[in-house]
């Protein structure tokens, strides 16, 4: 089944999680595949391994990945003591408290204030720790984002099997009008001929040349076998696995290239509007397929 090149898909940690993440995917259509990430500052090392995870999921499209993540500070932030420095602080502390003759001894909040005796340093991120935590939340995100465009893409492929079936039908129609028009050109040729000539006589092997000649140039039969032929590979494309936007692209260019060439065949003017209805459903076809992965 054809996917769509559309979707989103927004997946987040448990809220009991010390460490949680929030991962956000858009996907739009684009000729190939193209992944933007934006990860944290701290996550830039797992970059490849959430690239991955999208190419295994996703075969073509504009993929933006947005990816945040917060944690309990006591899991993320380590508190040291400079121990000998904070001695020397309250040594000095003690040495001016007896200077002074004051009776106080040097509390631990005084200590405390004084530069780096503490000092707060982030925890090194541990790739391995991180991307256990991140890995099922992208993946709930990615088979959103999936489902999404697979639902799309079920609403597309309902669309196409419409539209080829009306195809089919206009190109009937056109089928069963050519012989007609042959007919009808042989009929004005012999009454302008009579009108022009009165009671004379004409050459009834002259008109039977020019009708030939006539339906030489008008005959569609090649182009609508080839459209014909075109449309079963498009209906079929549309129940194969994997991305076929461009197969799909392809023949619909052929089958715009057929109606084109039996539009400058057209010397009538009912076949000129049953090929204008045809162009028509193609366009609105062409344009859906710019969207299918």
């Amino acid at each position: 089944m054809i996917l769509s090149m559309t979707g989103y898909g927004l997946a987040e940690s448990r809220p009991d999680e010390t460490i949680r993440f929030r991962v956000e995917i858009r996907s739009v259509n684009h000729r190939y595949l193209d992944v933007s990430i934006r990860l944290p500052r701290e996550l830039q090392s797992l970059e490849d391994r959430v690239r991955k995870s999208v190419q295994q999921a996703v075969g073509r499209g504009r993929v933006d990945v947005y990816l945040s993540w917060r944690a309990d500070s006591a899991d993320t932030v380590q508190v040291t003591i400079d121990v000998e420095l904070a001695q020397a602080y309250y040594q000095a502390l003690l040495q001016l408290s007896a200077l002074c003759a004051a009776p106080e001894l040097p509390s631990l909040e005084v200590l405390s204030r004084f530069p780096d005796v503490l000092r707060v340093e982030k925890e090194q991120t541990d790739n391995d720790k991180f991307w256990f935590l991140l890995e099922p939340v992208l993946n709930k995100a990615l088979t959103q984002l999936v489902i999404q465009r697979r639902e799309e893409g079920e609403r597309l492929a309902a669309d196409f099997n419409k539209r080829l079936k009306d195809l089919a039908v206009t190109a009937k129609l056109v089928e069963n009008r050519a012989p007609q028009v042959l007919d009808e050109y042989r009929k004005k040729m012999e009454d302008r001929l009579r009108e022009i000539l009165g009671q004379a006589d004409f050459d009834p092997a002259r008109v039977l040349m020019e009708a030939t000649i006539f339906a030489d140039k008008s005959n569609v039969t090649e182009e609508l076998v080839r459209l014909s032929s075109h449309l079963i590979a498009f209906q079929a494309a549309l129940l194969e696995e994997g991305p076929v936007g461009r197969k799909l692209d392809f023949l619909t260019q052929e089958l715009l290239r057929e109606v084109n060439t039996v539009a400058s065949k057209a010397n009538d003017y009912l076949l000129a509007k049953l090929v204008v209805e045809m162009k028509t459903e193609l366009e609105k076809i062409r344009e859906q397929v710019q969207n299918i992965e």
